[in-house]
C-alpha cells in the first residue's frame, strides 16, 4: 500500500503540498504497468490524493506535489510525466531556460518532440534524458532489462552538457533534481538541492505485520552511502524524498552532483559523476526555498 509519508508521517506529502499548491501526482505501477494520475490543484485540497494514498497497493510509487516555476498552471504540467513504463519527476528549475531551449530541443529525438504537451522545463528534461539513455541503447520504453551503469552514465552526460551550456552562457546554476523510474529500476538524481534517502529504520509502526522474519530494515548497522559505488548495499525497501519524511526512517544525504540507482534485485549503488558538473559553481546547494518536492518508494 502507499508509504505512510504520503500523508500520516510527521512531514508527509500532504503537509509539504499546503505550500506546494501548484498541482500533484502518483504514479505507481501494478504488474509491471505504469499508472499515472495529475491533477492542476493543490494535493493539501484535493480529496483524491488522500483517497488515492490511502487505497493504493503498489510497490513502486512516484510522488510529486508542485510549486510552478516555469509553465502555467495544468494537469498537463503536473508531474510525474510517463512515456512508456518510464516515469519522471524534477525538483527544482531551470533558470532562463528560455535561452537553452532550442540547445535542449534538438538534443531530443524527433520521435519523442510531438510527446511534449506541457510548457515546463521539466517535461523537457525528461524527454532530453530519455534521448540520451535511448542512444545508449536502453530501452527507450522502459520495457524489460535496463543496464544499471549505462543508464548511469548516459544520465551523467546528459546532466553535464546542460550545466556546461548554464555556464557558457553565464546563466545560474540549475536545480535539477529528479528521480526516473520504470517499476523495476530507480534512479535519483541530487543536482543543486537537498535529496535524501532512507533504507533503514530507528522504529517501525509495521513491524507487528512485517512477514521479514529477521527484521532486515531495523538493523541499524549498514554500509554507508559513500561505500556504496564499490560494493552495492542490499536493501528491502528505499524511500527518496525532496525533505525527510519523518522521524522513524534513517536518513542519509545524497552528495550533490551524485547518482543513486536500485535495481530490480534492490541493490543500491552510488554512481559519481566522473567529471564534477557542479565544482564550477561553490555555492550551488541552495537548501530554501524549495520549488516542488518529490517522494518515491520502493520494495
Amino acid at each position: 500500500r502507499a508509504h505512510h509519508s504520503l500523508v500520516s508521517a510527521e512531514n508527509a506529502v500532504s503537509t509539504q503540498a499546503e505550500y506546494h499548491c501548484d498541482g500533484w501526482g502518483i504514479g505507481y505501477y501494478l504488474e509491471e504497468e505504469p499508472y499515472l494520475f495529475r491533477a492542476a490543484k493543490g494535493a493539501a485540497e484535493d480529496h483524491r490524493f488522500l483517497l488515492l494514498s490511502e487505497s493504493l497497493r503498489s510497490s513502486t510509487f512516484l510522488v510529486h506535489v508542485r510549486r510552478a516555476t516555469v509553465g502555467d498552471i495544468d494537469s498537463l504540467n503536473s508531474h510525474p510525466f510517463r512515456h512508456g513504463a518510464w516515469m519522471f519527476a524534477h525538483n527544482g528549475t531551470i533558470f532562463d531556460f528560455d535561452k537553452i531551449e532550442d540547445r535542449l530541443l534538438a538534443e531530443v529525438l524527433p520521435e519523442f518532440r510531438p510527446l511534449i504537451f506541457g510548457s515546463t522545463d521539466s517535461e523537457r528534461y525528461f524527454y532530453f534524458l530519455l534521448s540520451y539513455m535511448t542512444r545508449a541503447g536502453i530501452s527507450k520504453s522502459g520495457r524489460g532489462k535496463v543496464d544499471i551503469e549505462i543508464a548511469a552514465k548516459a544520465q551523467h552526460e546528459a546532466i553535464s552538457t546542460i550545466f556546461s551550456w548554464c555556464q557558457e552562457l553565464g546563466i545560474d546554476a540549475p536545480k535539477a533534481n529528479y528521480i526516473l523510474t520504470n517499476g523495476s529500476v530507480m534512479f535519483a538524481r541530487r543536482a543543486g538541492l537537498e535529496l535524501y534517502l532512507s533504507t533503514q529504520k530507528k522504529t517501525c509502526r509495521e513491524v507487528l505485520q512485517c512477514k521479514e522474519k529477521d527484521k532486515f530494515c531495523l538493523n541499524t548497522v549498514f554500509p554507508k552511502l559513500k561505500t556504496v559505488h564499490h560494493t552495492p548495499r542490499a536493501c528491502k525497501h528505499l524511500l527518496v524524498a525532496s525533505e525527510p519524511t519523518g522521524e522513524e526512517n534513517i536518513w542519509e544525504e545524497i552528495p550533490d552532483g551524485g547518482l543513486v540507482s536500485i535495481d530490480a534485485n534492490l541493490m543500491l549503488r552510488l554512481h559519481e559523476a566522473p567529471q564534477p558538473f557542479w565544482v564550477t559553481w561553490p555555492a550551488c546547494v541552495t537548501r530554501h526555498p524549495k520549488r516542488e518536492n518529490v517522494i518515491a518508494y520502493a520494495e
